[in-house]
C-alpha cells in the first residue's frame, strides 16, 4: 500500500490508488486451477486468507476487488458477509469495492443469479460498488430501482464512495494530476528509476543452491558457455500482465554478462532448445559449446505465458525440451550453474535438481541480465527467500510451509515408514522449503535464547539467536522466528512464521539477532470464531526457513485470576 500510496498524501503527484485483490480465497482454488471453486472452513478463511486483506485495509488500502471464486458455496461478487460484513462493518473499510473482470456477470455460469438483471441485484446489494466491464451495472440498475429490487440509498451509497476517493486523489482539484509531460518525460525511463529495478532484480533472486562454492564465478580468465532458451531472450524479461513496457530497454542475461567480464570473447551463447518444442541440432551444438567451456549456464524455466492468469500447469517441471537439454549438457561433465526463470515453485528433477548450483530469478524486468550478473560474478551477494516451499514432486501440490502434523505426522527422516500421512514415492517435506535461500556466506545458527521459560498473556518475551558467518564474504542473511502451539482447543500448523530480520554479516562476524514476541502474536481462529490466545506449551524457531533450525519451548500462561477464552473441549 505504501510503495503504490505513498507517505504524502494520496493527492501527491506521485500517488496511485492501490487495489487489493482478490478478496477472498482465490489462491486456494481446487486444484490450482485458476477461476475454480473454493471450500474452506471458516476458520481458515479467518485466519488465514482475511488477514493479509485487513492488513491492506489498515495501510490505507481505498479499493478492494471481488474475487471470481465461491467461498464455500457464495460467489465472492455477491457475497454480503465478505464485503459488507467483514470489510465494513467489522474493518470500518473507507474504499469502494470492484469486480474483478466481468465477476458479477459470472454470477450467472455460477448457477447463483438467474440473469444479468438477477446478478446486477445481487453484486451491488452484497456490497460491489463498481462494476468492471461487463456494463450490467448500466443497464439493469435504473430499472432495479425503478421495481424497488435495490433501494436508491444503495447507489447513492456506492456513487458516494467512488466520488469521496476521487477527492482524496485530488482529481477535482486537479483531474490531470500527475500527468505533466514535462515531468513525465524527466522522469519515466530516469537513470534513477533503472538503477532501482536492477537492485529490485538481484535482490529478487534466491540461491538454492551452491555446491562446492562455484558461485560466484569469475569475471576473467574462465570460459562461460551461456546455453538455454533464455540465454539471449528478451521477450519474457517483463514477465506476465506487462503492458506497457519499453521494449527498447529490455536487457537479455547475455549482454548482462558480456557487460561485467573483462573478456566478454570468452562468452558463448548458444540455446539448445525452444522453451517448450526442440530446435534442429540446438542439442549438439549445446553439447559443443559446453565442451569447449569451463562452466555452464544453464538459463532454463518458463516463458511469461506459462505464468500468470488462466496459465495453470498440471505437472509443475522444466519443460520436456529443455529437460532433455539439460541432461546432454551436464553429461558432458563440466561445472553447471542453472538460472531458473519461473513464476511458480518447480518440482525439478535430473540433470536440473543435480546442478552444482542453482539461482530462481522469475521475471525481474528491464534489468533482468544485468542484474542476475550482479549475483553471478558476485558485486552483490544473494540475499532472496523462497516465498513458496518447491515440492520433490508434482503430486504433492499443493505445498505449503504451515501445513498440520495430522494423527499421524510422517517422520522426514524414515523413507520405508508405513501408515503415515506421507506419498509412497517422496518424503512429506519440500525440496527447498519456504524461506529458504543461501548467500555467498556461510552462516551458523546458535541455540535459541528465551529471556524467560513463560510468556504471560499480558508480557512479552524475547526470542534470540546469535548468527555467525563463517564464510570469506559479507552476507545478508534473514533470520526468521517460527512456532507450533503444541495443545489447543482446535489443532495447529506445524510451524507459523510470526517475524523475520535481515542482518548484514562481515567475514567472521557474528551478531545476535532478538524479537519480542508478544500474546497478540500467538492467536487463532478458535471454533466460535474469536481470535484468541490459549496458554500451553509452545515450540519456537529462530531458523535459516520453514524446515530444520535450532528450536526452544516456553509456556503461555494465564495473570492469576484470568480466566483463558476460547478452550471448549
Amino acid at each position: 500500500m505504501r510503495g503504490f500510496q505513498g507517505d504524502e498524501g494520496l493527492d501527491h503527484p506521485d500517488a496511485i490508488l492501490a487495489t487489493a485483490k482478490h478478496m477472498a480465497g482465490y489462491s486456494a482454488a481446487i486444484g490450482g486451477v485458476e477461476y475454480n471453486t473454493t471450500d474452506m472452513s471458516e476458520q481458515t478463511l479467518r485466519g488465514v486468507f482475511l488477514p493479509p486483506f485487513k492488513a491492506a485495509v489498515d495501510a490505507g488500502c481505498l479499493a478492494i476487488m471481488s474475487a471470481f471464486n465461491d467461498v464455500n458455496g457464495v460467489p465472492a461478487s455477491a457475497n454480503h458477509e465478505l464485503l459488507t460484513e467483514i470489510l465494513r462493518d467489522d474493518w470500518n473499510f473507507q474504499g469502494f469495492v470492484l469486480s474483478d473482470y466481468t465477476s458479477e456477470q459470472e454470477l450467472v455460469a455460477h448457477g447463483f443469479a438467474e440473469d444479468g438483471r438477477d446478478a446486477t441485484r445481487l453484486a451491488i446489494m452484497a456490497g460491489v460498488d463498481v462494476s468492471m466491464v461487463s456494463g450490467l451495472f448500466l443497464q439493469h440498475i435504473p430499472e432495479l430501482v425503478r421495481s424497488g429490487a435495490v433501494p436508491m440509498a444503495r447507489v447513492d451509497q456506492a456513487v458516494r464512495r467512488v466520488l469521496r476517493t476521487k477527492a482524496a486523489l485530488g482529481l477535482f482539484d486537479d483531474p490531470y494530476r500527475g500527468t505533466d509531460p514535462v515531468r513525465e518525460q524527466a522522469m519515466v525511463g530516469s537513470q534513477a528509476h533503472y538503477a532501482l529495478a536492477r537492485e529490485a532484480a538481484r535482490e529478487s533472486i534466491v540461491m538454492l543452491k551452491n555446491d562446492g562454492d562455484l558461485l560466484p564465478l569469475s569475471k576473467a580468465g574462465q570460459r562461460i558457455a551461456l546455453i538455454g532458451p533464455f540465454a539471449d531472450d528478451v521477450d519474457n524479461v517483463f514477465g506476465p500482465w506487462t503492458i506497457w513496457g519499453d521494449e527498447s530497454r529490455r536487457v537479455a542475461l547475455d549482454v548482462g554478462l558480456r557487460e561485467a567480464m573483462a573478456d566478454p570473447s570468452l562468452l558463448t551463447v548458444t540455446r539448445g532448445s525452444g522453451v517448450e518444442g526442440a530446435l534442429d541440432g540446438g542439442i549438439d551444438a549445446a553439447v559443443a559449446a559446453a565442451r569447449a567451456a569451463d562452466v555452464v549456464v544453464l538459463a532454463i524455466g518458463e516463458s511469461q505465458r506459462m505464468s500468470g492468469e488462466a496459465q495453470s500447469r498440471t505437472d509443475i517441471v522444466v519443460p520436456e525440451a529443455q529437460q532433455q537439454l539439460a541432461e546432454a549438457v551436464a553429461a558432458v561433465g563440466k561445472p553447471v550453474v542453472v538460472v531458473l526463470k519461473n513464476g511458480r515453485a518447480l518440482a525439478l528433477s535430473g540433470a536440473v535438481r543435480n546442478a552444482q548450483a542453482i539461482l530462481v530469478t522469475w521475471f525481474l524486468g528491464s534489468e533482468t541480465g544485468r542484474g542476475i550478473a550482479d549475483i553471478l560474478f558476485g558485486d552483490f551477494g544473494p540475499s532472496g527467500r523462497l516465498p513458496v516451499s518447491f515440492p520433490r514432486r508434482s503430486g504433492q501440490q499443493p505445498f505449503y510451509y504451515d501445513r498440520k502434523n495430522t494423527g499421524r505426522p510422517a517422520d522426514p527422516n524414515l523413507e520405508e515408514e508405513e501408515y503415515k500421512a506421507r506419498y509412497r514415492e517422496t518424503p512429506n517435506t519440500a525440496l527447498y522449503p519456504f524461506g529458504h535461500g543461501l548467500t555467498y556466506g556461510r552462516i551458523e545458527y546458535g541455540a535459541v535464547e528465551l529471556s524467560a521459560p513463560e510468556l504471560p498473556l499480558n508480557g512479552t518475551l524475547e526470542v534470540a539467536v546469535t548468527v555467525t558467518n563463517r564464510g570469506a564474504r559479507a552476507a545478508e542473511e534473514t533470520v526468521q522466528l517460527y512456532v507450533h502451539d503444541r495443545v489447543a482447543s482446535l489443532t495447529q500448523p506445524g510451524r507459523l512464521l510470526k517475524d523475520f530480520k535481515a542482518v548484514l554479516l562481515q567475514p567472521g562476524q557474528s551478531a545476535r539477532v532478538a524479537f519480542d514476541l508478544r500474546p497478540s502474536q500467538l492467536t487463532f481462529i478458535n471454533a466460535d470464531l474469536e481470535s484468541v490466545v490459549e496458554p500451553g506449551l509452545f515450540d519456537v524457531w529462530v531458523a535459516p526457513s520453514a524446515q530444520g533450525g535450532p528450536v526452544a519451548t516456553f509456556r503461555v500462561t494465564a495473570p492469576e485470576g484470568q480466566t483463558p477464552a476460547g478452550d471448549q473441549r
